[in-house]
């Protein structure tokens, strides 16, 4: 059996606004709603979710996600994690198959196998990490109910079925709140 050679993710270039419109967008095509099923929306891109045992996590060629190819791809969560958090993690993972695989693709660049191994750093891990907030919490869905529940970050939180954490820093990032 061959064995593939990843390379890492480069930047799709993107600035800010971007990455969160394609997200909203990419969304809207999919079909997925807020607190939508994350898991249904990988297998329809020809993908799947892995939950990973906490000994495998040490091995430093443990990837995040793994593209072979189009519609080919494995995302990878983490067995110790808990629902909210994975959801933020598969969408920031959608987020590298989209923007650093699918998007090269349609600008008629050259890409090949992708790796995005686990606590990367750097501009490609914040575009992912922009994908994901505006794929889970789209601006304006994320307005509306921010209004609806006075500002509640655990009630958004619940609404869009991402943790606290990821509540609070999208309401930081669009200006709501303290």
């Amino acid at each position: 059996m061959a064995t593939i050679s990843y390379n890492p993710p480069q930047p799709s270039g993107l600035s800010k606004d971007s990455v969160e419109n394609f997200a909203t967008s990419v969304a809207t095509q999919l079909g997925f709603g807020v607190g939508g099923n994350l898991n249904d929306v990988i297998s329809k891109l020809g993908g799947r979710v892995r939950a990973q045992e906490l000994w495998e996590i040490a091995d430093s060629s443990s990837g995040s996600i793994r593209i072979d190819s189009h519609n080919s791809f494995e995302v990878v969560v983490a067995l110790h994690t808990g629902p909210a958090r994975d959801r933020f993690t598969i969408a920031h993972e959608l987020g590298h198959y989209v923007l650093h695989y699918l998007w090269p693709l349609n600008q008629k660049k050259e890409v090949g196998p992708i790796e995005a191994k686990r606590y990367g750093t750097g501009r490609v891990e914040w575009e992912a990490n922009w994908f994901a907030a505006a794929f889970l919490m789209p601006e304006g869905e994320f307005r509306r109910i921010y209004a609806e529940v006075n500002g509640s970050i655990a009630a958004l939180a619940d609404r869009f079925k991402v943790s606290i954490e990821a509540a609070k820093v999208r309401a930081k990032s669009l200006g709501l709140g303290a």
